[in-house]
């Protein structure tokens, strides 16, 4: 057991004055082991997280135009990186409705609408 203590006192690398004046610790050692394996685990973690990063890609818009017919509207986006998207015709749902704001037909708009 005095071996490992031994050892553990010459692993102290945190020594902040010239070797003449300071003896390695116990303590020293100790404190060097723990924060090495907290630094390889947050490390490791922070790693992980970046090689497996999850993007979900989804917007959701609920907008109203009460005095403009549906075949008017189109939907023009464009993304963080610049690239545009005009009159984007998937996935989109427009709702008629009358002068109090009641949904008087709803129906899929675009690629994969019912004709």
């Amino acid at each position: 057991m005095d071996k490992i203590f031994a050892k553990l006192r010459n692993l102290d690398a945190y020594p902040k004055i010239n070797e003449d004046f300071y003896s390695r610790t116990l303590s020293g050692g100790i404190i060097t082991i723990v924060s090495s394996v907290i630094m390889f685990i947050l490390f490791v973690s922070e790693l992980r997280l970046y090689l497996h990063a999850v993007t979900e890609t989804k917007l959701v818009f609920d907008i109203t135009f009460p005095a403009l017919s549906c075949s008017i509207l189109s939907l023009d986006a464009m993304d963080i990186s610049g690239e545009e998207h005009l009159d984007i015709k998937h996935d989109i749902v427009k709702k008629r409705i009358d002068a109090h704001g009641n949904v008087i037909e709803a129906r899929q708009d675009g690629i994969g609408a019912p004709k």
